[in-house]
């Protein structure tokens, strides 16, 4: 199985973010880091990004705030 990765546009396009936000959420929220892939070339891991999505609250699409969450 290969690695899958995404450049910045890509990233953008699929949180449907800009990228103000995506800066935000690196330096707030735990959004991992991109790496590089040359001087000025930057990518991001498919599998990383999905590790993050899934610990956030639903808003985000994950499962985090089920765990916490209590109806009533």
């Amino acid at each position: 199985m290969g690695i899958y990765r995404m450049n910045k546009e890509e990233v953008l396009a699929e949180m449907d973010v800009a990228e103000m936000t995506l800066r935000n959420l690196i330096e707030n929220h735990g959004f991992p880091h991109p790496r590089k892939a040359g001087p000025q070339k930057l990518f991001w891991l498919v599998s990383e990004i999905v590790t993050w999505l899934e610990s956030c609250p639903k808003a985000w699409g994950g499962e985090g705030a089920e765990a916490g969450s209590t109806t009533g």
